[in-house]
């Protein structure tokens, strides 16, 4: 996550507390030290080199773009065409960047390639998970190549399933083929009664549907009509995305409103947060009820993307063949 959004969460003291999902334990953290991952957005080449600076380069720039238009919606300030641009373009690739999403759209990527929708994908998998857990339990030595072939799945040669540098870019390019959908909807700025403070998770952009008024159509949520869009800026104000209405049928030009919440929109917000983490949930303060929110989580299920875990939640050891 950039340094510049977990600032806004930040105390006096310029650090944040860190509160770890499924165990009840907090820490304090500068932003600088935590939702970061050596090489995260790195990726292999045809040639083997590892390349860490071409898709660093494009966020750095949308960050950028981002901030400045956070700075102004923090000031009041209505937002321009081209800001709505910005931030949707912002928004849309902080969501796809999340180690959350990533693995979602690693696994559907998976899918899409094999053509394993459905029961053979089950399968698939199922035999993939198989195969790792054996050679883990009887301290084999796992070919990947043989397992590659046998399940079809891309496996890489420590046996987790990869994304190519192709499949990286592409989720990249998901963010730009959203952020349009994002920049036409009504914006609204909520700002926290005093007293209340928001949270936010190391999967920050979380999408939720009102049943009233969701439309009876299947497709992406950034499409449905009845599909919102919550993303905290700082502890502070948090932005939500609407989809526009109709008034006789003519449809009004996107709207940018600021608002007080309630105490129960902070409280629905911040579920939010602790519905969609996947590690960790950063705030101001050392909040009691956070530390029991965050304890009573589940661990998370393990992705297709991922090695195996046992009841520890802890990766299952395997020694490949180089």
């Amino acid at each position: 996550m950039p340094q510049f959004l977990l600032r806004g969460f930040a105390g006096s003291d310029e650090k944040l507390s860190v509160f770890v999902r499924s165990k009840g334990l907090s820490f304090r953290a500068s932003p600088k030290d935590v939702a970061c991952q050596r090489y995260y957005n790195a990726a292999k080449l045809d040639s083997g080199e590892i390349d860490t600076q071409t898709i660093e380069k494009e966020l750095s720039q949308i960050e950028g773009a981002g901030s400045a238009v956070i700075r102004a919606f923090l000031s009041g300030d209505k937002p321009t065409a081209e800001q709505r641009k910005d931030f949707a373009l912002f928004l849309t690739s902080q969501d796809f960047r999340s180690p959350r999403r990533r693995q979602e759209f690693a696994d559907m990527l998976l899918g899409i390639e094999h053509n394993k929708f459905g029961q053979d994908t089950v399968k698939s998998v199922e035999s993939y998970v198989r195969a790792v857990t054996r050679a883990s339990e009887k301290s084999d030595e796992l070919d990947v190549t043989k397992l590659s072939g046998e399940s079809e799945l891309k496996v890489d040669e420590d046996g987790t399933i990869s994304v190519s540098i192709e499949a990286t870019v592409w989720a990249l390019s998901a963010a730009k083929h959203f952020a349009p959908v994002v920049a036409k909807m009504d914006w609204h700025l909520f700002r926290t009664p005093r007293g209340n403070g928001l949270i936010i998770s190391d999967s920050p952009v979380q999408l939720y549907e009102n049943p009233e008024t969701l439309e009876k159509f299947s497709g992406p949520a950034y499409w449905r009509q009845g599909s919102y869009i919550s993303f905290p800026l700082t502890s502070e104000a948090c932005f939500v995305a609407s989809h526009r209405t109709k008034s006789n049928g003519v449809e009004r030009p996107p709207q940018f409103i600021v608002q007080e919440a309630r105490g129960s929109d902070v409280r629905f917000f911040n579920q939010l947060q602790l519905a969609g983490c996947l590690k960790q949930v950063y705030a101001v303060s050392d909040y009691s009820w956070l530390h029991k929110k965050c304890a009573e989580l589940p661990e998370p299920k393990s992705n297709l993307s991922f090695m195996p875990v046992n009841s520890e939640g802890n990766r299952l050891s395997v020694t490949t063949k180089r």
